[in-house]
């Protein structure tokens, strides 16, 4: 055997054994990136079903955040309603109140203005004719009350001394 065999031999050998140790090589590969794919998946998996988790607790805490938050707004705006009503009709009231008090104000200086111009009303003229007539019949009234009582009381003064008289001896009825 020759050099050139011996060299054909050894780089055969090689070659094979070279063959072998890619062979071993990219099934080793392959193994580690298929553990390291699972890995990944398995990481990717349970960091899917935590941030799942968070996600859901989020939405859940925002949920009732934002419940409460509209509760609030809720009882803030029925609040404020209420207020501003009670404000409203104050206001209102209080304009009813000086709107009549200048209507009535305006109405009488318009019927002072009326009288002054035009004179008594007939009506006012009877009422002022019927007032002083009904003075004038309780004046007589009681001036006849006291005109009766009088006469009441001087025939009781008369009626006392005449018993005084009738009651004393001595004396002649006459």
């Amino acid at each position: 055997m020759g050099p050139l065999t011996e060299s054909m031999t050894r780089l055969c050998s090689e070659i094979v054994a070279l063959r072998g140790a890619r062979l071993a090589f990219v099934r080793d590969l392959g193994q580690d990136v298929a553990s390291l794919q699972a890995e990944f998946r398995h990481t990717h998996a349970e960091m899917a079903r935590r941030t799942k988790a968070e996600r859901q607790g989020f939405v859940k805490s925002l949920g009732h955040e934002v419940a409460s938050l509209r509760a609030g707004f809720r009882r803030a705006h029925a609040d404020m309603a209420r207020k501003t009503r009670a404000e409203r009709r104050a206001s209102v009231n209080h304009l009813k109140k000086t709107v009549g008090g200048m209507r009535r104000e305006f109405s009488l200086d318009l019927a002072g203005a009326h009288r002054v111009w035009f004179g008594p009303s007939p009506r006012e003229l009877r009422v002022k004719a019927e007032a002083e007539r009904r003075a004038r019949e309780e004046a007589e009234r009681q001036r006849l009350e006291a005109e009766a009582r009088a006469k009441e009381e001087a025939a009781r003064e008369q009626a006392s001394k005449a018993k005084e008289e009738a009651g004393r001896p001595g004396k002649k009825k006459g």
